[in-house]
């Protein structure tokens, strides 16, 4: 039987509808396994000591979405909650979580909108992106990525720009023929962007040109905002919406491998779509994501060999922290297994259904692990917090609208972005 939830997380993934409505069924909805912790007794491994972290460059924190263990206080407490732009709603969508450093703080709004605001919660600088003569609304989707001293955005009119990270002054702007999905990638010189067509584009960081261009395998349908290219610098791994993971040279394009996540749960509707939504992380020798329907795999770096495959999808990246890989599952569960073999540690059941409306799935970003704790942000009411020994909650903080992009941190600061387009700091 094909659990409501299931279809209800499908409707608010898929780009397009696939179908009528159909009959919501009468009765209690149980949640796949109990809301509590259940420990394999494996032992969990302690977490590399915490360290300042200057700048999150992109979701993930870095390019490679790898960030070793940012120090934060155990008890961060809000110290601002300011409005950057237009919230989300039934034809537009917040897609990506904020990117900052010591200077200023960026976020994307669901109107094309980018705006710079200041550690201490003060308004920088705004730039509208909407396309001359399109909706705004149609250009939601995409984000924004730091690096070579500039900003660079994607947005869903399929337009990409390099701004003054200081001003927010234009100093190039590409076209492509297809919106983008997901926030651009810094590699060295090169900023690449994956388009809803599978067309993964390298520009160059200074003058716009195009690269090398780079055209995967086309999915059947993708996911709402869609996975972040990952890099270590020399290699660039691209997701695509067939489920595919090309590892690609920066400087040119060539390919290195290409590996598959294809792998779903059987009886479920969602298993056909094969999109990445786990961003890829690059390891120092692994590759680690996962798709939305019932897989998360671990790849050999330098071959495209399978090291291991977890039978979970993924509803976003995966943090990697030491040996520990943390993750939410496509049922609403979060897992921690062992970076080395895959085996589960602990896993601790969430809400699989949003508490304010239980006709909707439960939506969630993240996790990232910082200060010795593990933050999940949910789309309902906040960021709640975790042990990362044995799973257990250690509680949440409010934000009453829920969340729409996954957390950064910055500076010992918690940083989220609202879905009504407000940026809350906890420190």
């Amino acid at each position: 039987m094909i659990l409501r939830a299931s279809l209800l997380a499908l409707g608010a993934l898929l780009l397009t509808a696939c179908g009528d409505d159909e009959e919501i069924l009468q009765g209690e909805r149980i949640a796949v396994r109990p809301h509590d912790v259940v420990s394999t007794g494996a032992t969990p491994g302690a977490l590399p000591p915490a360290s300042p972290n200057a700048a999150w460059t992109h979701e993930g924190g870095s390019e490679s979405h790898l960030v070793p263990h940012p120090a934060l206080g155990t008890a961060p407490s809000r110290v601002f909650a300011v409005s950057v732009g237009q919230g989300g709603g039934k034809d537009a969508r917040i897609t990506s979580g904020p990117v900052g450093n010591a200077t200023a703080i960026y976020t994307l709004d669901a109107r094309a909108q980018i705006t710079a605001t200041s550690p201490s919660g003060e308004r920088l600088w705004s730039r509208s992106l909407v396309a001359q003569g399109q909706p705004e609304s149609d250009g939601f989707g995409g984000g924004v990525s730091l690096g070579q001293g500039s900003v660079f955005v994607t947005t869903g009119f399929g337009e990409i720009y390099a701004l003054d990270a200081t001003t927010g002054a234009v100093q190039w702007q590409q076209q492509a023929d297809a919106p983008f999905r997901a926030p651009p990638t810094v590699a060295g010189r090169r900023v690449i962007a994956v388009a809803r067509n599978d067309v993964a584009t390298a520009y160059d960081v200074q003058t716009g040109q195009i690269l090398w261009r780079l055209t995967g395998a086309r999915g059947d349908a993708g996911v709402l905002g869609g996975a972040q290219a990952a890099s270590n610098g020399a290699l660039v791994v691209l997701p695509f919406s067939s489920g595919e993971l090309v590892a690609a040279f920066a400087r040119n394009g060539r390919r290195a491998w290409a590996a598959a996540i294809t792998a779903g749960r059987r009886g479920l509707a969602r298993s056909s779509i094969g999109d990445v939504t786990g961003d890829p992380v690059f390891g120092d020798v692994d590759v680690i994501a996962g798709n939305q329907s019932g897989s998360l795999v671990s790849i050999d770096a330098r071959t495209g060999r399978r090291n291991w495959t977890h039978p979970d999808g993924a509803q976003d990246a995966a943090a990697v922290v030491g040996q520990g890989v943390f993750f939410v599952t496509d049922q609403a569960e979060l897992i921690r297994l062992d970076r080395s073999t895959g085996a589960v540690v602990w896993r601790t059941q969430l809400n699989l259904l949003n508490p304010r409306d239980d006709d909707l799935a439960a939506r969630y970003r993240g996790p990232v692990v910082a200060g010795g704790q593990v933050y999940v942000a949910n789309g309902h009411n906040g960021v709640q917090v975790f042990s990362p020994t044995d799973g257990s909650s250690l509680g949440r903080l409010d934000v009453a609208d829920g969340v729409a992009g996954a957390p950064a941190v910055i500076n010992n600061t918690l940083y989220v972005l609202s879905n009504s387009g407000t940026l809350h700091a906890f420190r």
